[in-house]
């Protein structure tokens, strides 16, 4: 039987997903858009992606401990 997933574990991830799918569409815009303030943004939401996934690793070993 498959473990069930906390709710907060979901939004976490969703979150993530959301950031990651960001991110990849921002690199993508990179070619054409090279300002200061587009690569700041894409630099934060790298950022913060990262903590997210660490953050879902952390809670996920939790869950499994």
């Amino acid at each position: 039987m498959a473990k069930k997933k906390s709710k907060k574990v979901k939004s976490v991830e969703k979150e993530y997903l959301w950031y990651k799918k960001k991110v990849d569409e921002m690199e993508a815009e990179r070619s054409y858009d090279r300002t200061w303030g587009g690569k700041e943004l894409l630099v934060k939401f790298k950022k913060i992606k990262l903590y997210l996934k660490t953050q879902l690793q952390k809670m996920k070993d939790t869950l499994e401990a």
